[in-house]
């Protein structure tokens, strides 16, 4: 198969590819211009090579006319020639735009008189030979020029490239100056925002007037970043479209050479957020939905277990029950989920709260013995606080202070109210110490490791450290050999 272009016949492949390798490898061009045959054929002899097209033309206007259809890299002239001398040819050259930029060697026979040259310089020349010419210093500076200009092309092949991948690519390209205004974008992004180029070239656009206040923080940090370290990694943030609905995107990006340009790769997310929002609302829906007929079947167990003492049948129906827990414990942590993926934030609903008598709640219902527990109280333990979330903070904590610490050691649980700006709760147990990889990643969702595999579906942990953040606390682990594992929760007395 080839390439169709309308109106005409096909186009082979292969011969479209010649075409391209035969562009890419065209010979540099080598223009002379004399009006004497012999004096033609004695350059050609002295500079021919296999990998220069030499082309021979006898009067300016000869040179002219070639130089407009073809691309040269260097023009030897002839000053005194009839007609057209040299120094006209030159003017000519430099008076249009195809020819402007073609370097001009002129080669005379005359005296070597500072005049004739100053006006051979003022013409557009950028070199002087006298004859007779050296031979060496002649191919020297006709050879520099010719890889001078396969340079030109390979940077020009280069960034015709990167203009096509610009042009035509669907990630978002960004240029902006050091007060981020805008100062190129390509079609993906502004079809993005709603912008055109027109708007951009009008220094209409800059990354503070298209990024919603909430995102402030982010470009800050973003741009501290790129300043300490000449970039800034991918982010998350949005867009505002121009017709005033935000755009999700994400962003990293770079200095240029010069360091007074920033490029920056724009990806919209929309597609994704909304699959993401529909997955979460889906996840959401069946969460609720598990719950109704779950705590029916909790219930006529817990009823079928006050009705017997029959322990043959009361052992199966504590399974039942035992493993009823556990489900609504997923399902929570999944709703959990869900809701802080689609809300961003946690709502919270602080009123006085004290942080021993939640405790207490939660030892009764923790999966190991209260005697297991060595619990110490100091100072003022209240605060105005979320019970329900601290709840499940102080649940996930115990919890995996039981599960992973060894079942014959105790667990330590400690609350320090002596300070009157905050309060601190400590929850350790004994055991292998946590790895330095896991460690970095232990409050991310969906975390294990070899040595310890998920309990539940991983997301206790990252649940517990945004219910903390969002009352305006901290969370920390420590964990080293014969040491144990100690989560450091602290937690300011009002949120």
């Amino acid at each position: 198969m080839g390439r169709v272009i309308p109106g005409q016949l096909e186009i082979p492949t292969e011969h479209l590819r010649k075409l391209a390798l035969d562009s890419a490898r065209e010979r540099p061009v080598l223009l002379l211009v004399d009006d004497l045959a012999e004096n033609l054929f004695a350059m050609e002899q002295l500079l021919r090579r296999e990998d220069v097209e030499i082309i021979s033309t006898q009067s300016g206007k000869e040179a002219l006319d070639y130089m407009l259809d073809r691309r040269v890299a260097l023009a030897l002239v002839d000053v005194q020639m009839p007609e057209m001398d040299g120094f006209e040819l030159a003017r000519y050259m430099r008076s249009i735009e195809r020819t402007r930029h073609v370097p001009i060697i002129f080669i005379t026979a005359g005296e070597q008189d500072s005049q004739h040259q100053f006006q051979g310089y003022e013409a557009g020349a950028i070199d002087f030979l006298f004859k007779p010419v050296d031979v060496q210093v002649l191919r020297g500076k006709v050879y520099a020029f010719v890889s001078m200009e396969r340079q030109r092309r390979a940077l020009e092949q280069s960034e015709a490239r990167f203009r096509r991948l610009y042009d035509l690519g669907w990630i978002g390209v960004v240029f902006t100056d050091l007060d981020r205004r805008f100062v190129d974008a390509n079609d993906a992004f502004l079809n993005m925002v709603g912008y055109t180029r027109e708007d951009v070239r009008a220094g209409r656009l800059s990354n503070h007037e298209l990024t919603p206040e909430r995102y402030a923080s982010v470009d800050e940090r973003a741009a501290v970043q790129l300043w300490t370290t000449g970039r800034f990694d991918v982010l998350q943030k949005e867009f505002r479209h121009r017709d005033g609905h935000s755009v999700p995107v994400l962003v990293g990006g770079s200095f240029m050479d010069e360091a007074s340009v920033v490029v920056s790769f724009v990806m919209d997310m929309t597609e994704h957020k909304e699959a993401e929002r529909v997955r979460e609302l889906f996840v959401a829906m069946l969460g609720h939905d598990l719950r109704n007929p779950l705590g029916s079947v909790m219930a006529g167990a817990q009823i079928a277990l006050s009705r017997t003492d029959d322990e043959r049948i009361r052992k199966p129906i504590e399974r039942v029950v035992s493993g009823g827990t556990r489900m609504l414990r997923l399902i929570d942590q999944i709703l959990d989920m869900s809701r802080l993926r689609q809300q961003g934030e946690v709502e919270l609903k602080p009123v006085p709260t004290d942080l021993s008598a939640l405790l207490d709640e939660v030892l009764q219902g923790a999966p190991a013995t209260r005697d297991r527990f060595r619990v110490e109280a100091l100072g003022d333990t209240t605060g105005e606080w979320d019970p329900d979330r601290l709840f499940q903070i102080l649940s996930n904590l115990v919890g995996n202070a039981c599960v992973h610490g060894p079942a014959e050691e105790p667990i330590f649980v400690r609350i320090d109210g002596t300070t009157p700006g905050d309060v601190e709760l400590r929850v350790r147990n004994s055991g292998p110490p946590i790895p330095d990889e896991m460690r970095r990643v232990i409050f991310e969702p969906f975390r294990s490791s070899a040595n310890r595999p998920l309990k539940g579906l991983g997301l206790g942990l990252y649940i517990t450290k945004q219910f903390v953040l969002a009352h305006g606390g901290r969370i920390e682990v420590e964990s080293a050999e014969g040491e144990g594992t100690s989560f450091a929760v602290r937690l300011p007395r009002r949120s």
